[in-house]
């Protein structure tokens, strides 16, 4: 399988109002291949959303990636001249974004945002925009596509918003798709559709994914690899069978151990929290609230070992 996205030893910081600097991402290696959906999981303040927004350039202000290469297709992204990297975002890879919302402007119609992006991006006609727009709406199985296109967002269900955010994100046929925890807030049955649709398409149109949650079940069901984050570090990669059938991670074990809740279970938790990020770890971020941790957890960060069938685990027991 063909690579698509390769990101290399990515480096993020950010500096603060007070002067002072986070590291939210600490040296990240993953691979994303052609017509593969890859998954990222892990608590709040693990990195997850922040490499999608690295990779896109959309870092909050006064971040910088400070080392390591971002790569589409074999050519570099990070350091693309700015007028290069429109040419890439939007038409090449696009984001899905977490509040489906919110990441609309309540001042456009839904037909109108779809068909801008067309617009923007492919060079078309408002006539020609308009009516991909009206196309794509019919794909994604939207009854009445002309009628939802002239309403506003206000007047659209989280589902139905977040159905527009992946039009808007399909308009152009980009190759890799980004999606960040794109069912938060949904209820179940709305949330199984909207997973059902963007696997659909992606099939349909031989891109590649790469799916942010916190949401072990969700990822599960989508996802044919699945990278473990904690702290700003890929504590563990796999395919989705490594990771839920054979964790080899201690943070993964765990992480798995809160999800799997049966009916007369307590609920189960990780004691302590994540680490603060206003420096660089050095040794395992995650040695503070492991059960499993080593004298040398203390003096040493854990190489990455190679398992089998290219299923990665950072720690020391490996």
């Amino acid at each position: 399988m063909k690579n698509l996205l390769e990101l290399r030893n990515l480096h993020v910081q950010i500096g603060t109002m007070d002067g002072g600097k986070v590291f939210p991402l600490q040296g990240i290696d993953l691979i994303v291949g052609e017509n593969e959906a890859v998954g990222l999981v892990g608590e709040s303040g693990s990195g997850k959303s922040m490499t999608l927004r690295a990779i896109l350039r959309m870092l909050p202000r006064g971040g910088q990636q400070t080392e390591g290469q971002i790569t589409l297709n074999g050519n570099r992204l990070d350091d693309a001249a700015s007028n290069v990297f429109e040419k890439v975002r939007g038409r090449q890879i696009s984001m899905i974004f977490q509040d489906p919302v919110s990441a609309l402007s309540p001042l456009l119609s839904i037909g109108d945002q779809i068909s801008d992006v067309y617009r923007y991006n492919m060079g078309a006609t408002k006539t020609e925009g308009w009516q991909r727009a009206l196309d794509l709406l019919g794909a994604l199985s939207i009854t009445g596509a002309e009628k939802v296109a002239r309403r506003y967002p206000h007047q659209m269900s989280g589902g139905m918003a977040q159905r527009i955010n992946i039009a808007m994100a399909l308009v152009c046929e980009p190759q890799m798709l980004l999606a960040d925890e794109p069912t938060t807030g949904l209820d179940v049955t709305t949330q199984m559709q909207v997973l059902e649709l963007l696997s659909d398409q992606m099939r349909k149109r031989d891109a590649s994914l790469l799916f942010v949650s916190h949401d072990l079940r969700v990822v599960g069901k989508i996802c044919e690899k699945v990278g473990v984050m904690y702290g700003g570090v890929l504590m563990e990669f796999g395919t989705s069978n490594d990771i839920f059938v054979s964790p080899r991670h201690p943070y993964t074990q765990r992480l798995l151990e809160c999800a799997r809740i049966d009916v007369d279970d307590e609920l189960k938790s990780i004691p302590g929290s994540v680490p603060k990020l206003d420096r660089i770890h050095g040794l395992c971020p995650f040695r503070n609230r492991c059960n499993r941790k080593l004298e040398v957890c203390n003096h040493e960060m854990p190489p990455i070992a190679l398992l089998d069938n290219n299923h990665i685990s950072r720690c020391h027991h490996n």
